[in-house]
């Protein structure tokens, strides 16, 4: 039984959200400004539930090895899901490890992408029945109301058919994303892929469909590309019921009696592919005078605004002033580390968090992002004590004594000025004063100072081909999104000084105005440190409530680390083919989702797609 196990516990990980500043809810151009998403009707619940069995009650027959099983639930096998998370925006978010609020964080703008050297798409969510394709256009003026013509939006996902599958032939089906996905029943009517694991609720080695991800290939060399921004569409089928495109772009959209553009499609930036971004689309036509209807004459289909008919994850992709390392304002230890979200052209976006604080761990890093490294009680076995990421027996026991200067306090050493003295959170004490752990730290190239330890965020990260990590984040190379005005693409594929972009130094020296110096050159090591061959030997200790040192390190789920040299690799941005790593048993700092790709052998195969409902079956025009 403890194959489950591995996947329980890790579904079982809490994913906290943080408060963070964000923009006001979406809402329907309508008179009512309706908020959007609407909450996913009942009939579809029961359909997923009762009809598919996608609920905790549903008795497991096989496990994921195939070996039969008794008294054993599908609630019991993923301990987070709750009924309707198959079918529902949040499910999707929740599988997929994303920290995303499918009301807070939805967006109508801006829409429009830059395609770096080449994007993926993938259908990860179908909950209606409507026969599309997906495809790209480009938008060379951000500012234009105008959409594309027809003949000017470029598929790159094929036709998602199944009305019509009794009259097309075997090499035309082969052709439809449908086909290609492997649709099983009971999802062989077109409603597919789901928004939880693509496993058959009673039989877990039986994969009811296939991920499948297009590429468009090296864009820049597409001859259909002009160069600039894209914009993304749904294209409709004039035959069809399903006849109006919907596009990323909101004023690009079918508008309404008052001349405003109604909202077709809400966009989520994940959390976890700085690149990557969820377009979730309503299918049906919507007429002027309301956009529940289709304005389709004795058809009586509508919108209901849950946003769960298709669903594409594309990455790849950069949005303006989105995507950067950056450090989240107010925010204290490993949950400062975030990225900028969407803004408006010329403009920064915001930062937001990409960690959530957890339990603390004795591992030198503030887990609980409270400020303090390594505090509270219970972190140790036994009389051991926390000292600088490790445990060790209490001072004045033993061998262990503290040196001339020192005062053992509570198992601690403590400088013999701080013994007395309490520090309020992110604060150290130093000579009997309370300061900023990072004041006067100059950390070694590539590092920085958080809560006074220098640490290299890419240190345990392994990008894939085309990626290079910055502060943690695996991001396309500089060949790909270029450099700022006064840097140019280094052969590692990262911008630099143009004296310094090709010139190689050996291990212990750094590159300073083209010449090889020493990587220490420069360096303020904290608590008096000192630097050897480019890194930061612990000082002597800080006293007071904060500890600290520059030895030990985190791997802080998939694509970031904080701290030292160890480590498993990374996830995130494509790399370790997108199987989130397990480094803390305990979860003790979680990262706002981990590989939106869910992990095949570590999460049974997660792929993620937000299905349909009975609230709507609909015969083709």
């Amino acid at each position: 039984m403890v194959a489950r196990y591995l996947r329980a516990a890790l579904l079982a990980c809490p994913v906290l959200l943080l408060a963070a500043t964000s923009a006001a809810q979406v809402v329907q151009t309508d008179m009512l400004k309706t908020p959007l998403p609407q909450p996913v009707g009942v009939d579809e619940v029961k359909l997923a539930t009762e009809s598919w069995a996608y609920a905790t009650t549903t008795a497991v027959n096989r496990d994921p090895m195939g070996t039969n099983v008794n008294g054993m639930t599908f609630g019991d096998y993923y301990p987070t899901f709750a009924n309707g998370d198959a079918i529902t925006l949040g499910g999707l978010f929740k599988f997929r490890g994303e920290n995303i609020d499918p009301v807070a964080d939805a967006r109508t703008a801006p829409g429009y992408f830059s395609p770096s050297c080449g994007f993926t798409g993938e259908l990860v969510l179908r909950g209606g029945d409507c026969e599309i394709k997906f495809g790209w256009y480009n938008v060379l003026d951000p500012n234009s109301t105008t959409p594309p013509k027809p003949e000017e939006i470029y598929p790159f996902l094929p036709e998602d058919v199944w009305a019509d599958a009794q009259m097309m032939t075997h090499d035309t089906m082969k052709e439809t994303i449908t086909y290609q996905m492997e649709c099983q029943p009971p999802l062989q009517n077109g409603f597919c892929p789901l928004a939880w694991d693509n496993v058959d609720p009673r039989q877990l080695d039986k994969k009811l469909w296939k991920r499948r991800a297009y590429d468009s290939g090296k864009i820049k060399e597409d001859p259909n590309y002009k160069g600039g921004y894209v914009g993304f569409a749904v294209i409709g089928n004039p035959s069809k019921l399903c006849s109006q495109n919907k596009y990323s772009m909101m004023e690009h959209n079918q508008r309404n009696a008052a001349g405003q553009a109604w909202v077709t499609t809400l966009i989520y930036q994940s959390k976890v592919d700085p690149e990557g971004f969820y377009m979730a689309f309503e299918d049906l036509p919507m007429a002027p005078d309301d956009w529940h209807k289709t304005g389709v004459n004795g058809n009586n289909a509508t919108n209901d605004g849950d946003f769960n008919d298709f669903v594409f994850y594309v990455s790849g992709i950069n949005c303006s002033g989105g995507g950067m390392p950056c450090t989240v304002p107010d925010l204290q230890g490993a949950c400062s580390v975030g990225r900028t979200d969407c803004a408006a052209e010329g403009q920064m976006g915001m930062c937001r968090p990409i960690i959530a604080p957890g339990a603390e761990l004795c591992d030198n890093v503030d887990n609980d992002c409270n400020g303090m490294v390594d505090d509270g009680m219970g972190l140790c076995p036994g009389a051991q004590v926390c000292e600088k990421g490790k445990c060790i027996e209490p001072c004045g026991t033993g061998e262990f004594r503290c040196d001339m200067g020192f005062t053992c306090k509570t198992g601690r050493c403590i400088e013999n000025a701080c013994v007395d003295i309490t520090c309020e959170a992110g604060q150290v004490c130093r000579a009997g004063t309370c300061m900023n752990a990072c004041d006067g730290v100059v950390c070694p190239m590539g590092q920085e100072c958080q809560l006074g330890r220098c640490v290299d965020p890419c240190a345990a990260v392994e990008c894939a081909a085309g990626k290079v990590c910055e502060r943690g984040l695996c991001v396309s190379d500089c060949s790909c999104r270029g450099c700022k005005d006064g840097l140019v693409c280094g052969a590692d594929g990262k911008c630099a000084d143009p004296a310094c972009a090709n010139v190689m130094c050996e291990a212990g020296k750094k590159c300073s105005a083209g010449t090889c110096v020493d990587a220490c050159e420069g360096v303020v090591c904290p608590n008096m440190g000192v630097c050897t061959n480019g890194s930061c030997a612990p000082g002597t200790g800080t006293g007071g409530s904060s500890s600290g040192g520059s030895d030990g390190g985190i791997i802080i789920g998939g694509n970031l680390n904080l701290g030292g040299a160890t480590g498993t690799g990374a996830n995130g941005s494509g790399a370790n083919n997108g199987k989130p790593t397990v480094n803390d048993p305990g979860c003790a700092c979680d990262v706002v989702g981990r590989s939106p790709a869910g992990g095949a052998a570590l999460l049974l195969g997660g792929l993620a797609a937000v299905l349909w409902g009975a609230r709507r079956r609909r015969q083709a025009a």
